[in-house]
């Protein structure tokens, strides 16, 4: 369903929406990524740019089901290091650094 912009212009909505935004991202669509932190990073970069744009940065397609394969390869310092010099926006490099650096504060 397609959310109106007052309800998502509500801080606790915008939250509720994001957290489950963030979940379906982690427990669904990125499920076959088996390392945790490496999903945790690809989690954060699809949530900035969709889990297609991911897999451009590991394969330069736009296909998370042949990308995940490059990244259960990697260990997860290599995957965060992919996201954020290789990933096609710039805006996405700069969030996935800019909350991985945050989380540390939070978690």
């Amino acid at each position: 369903r397609i959310l109106a912009p007052s309800y998502l212009y509500s801080t606790e909505n915008n939250i509720n929406i994001g957290t489950a935004y963030l979940h379906v991202l982690y427990h669904k669509y990125l499920s076959k990524v088996k390392d945790p932190q490496s999903r945790i990073y690809c989690a954060i970069a699809a949530y900035n740019t969709g889990a297609t744009n991911v897999a451009r940065a590991f394969i330069k397609k736009k296909n998370f089901n042949q990308a995940v394969k490059r990244i259960n390869k990697m260990t997860s310092d290599e995957v965060y290091k992919t996201l954020v010099k290789r990933q096609p926006f710039r805006k996405t490099l700069r969030y996935v650094k800019k909350v991985s650096k945050k989380m540390e504060k939070y978690l």
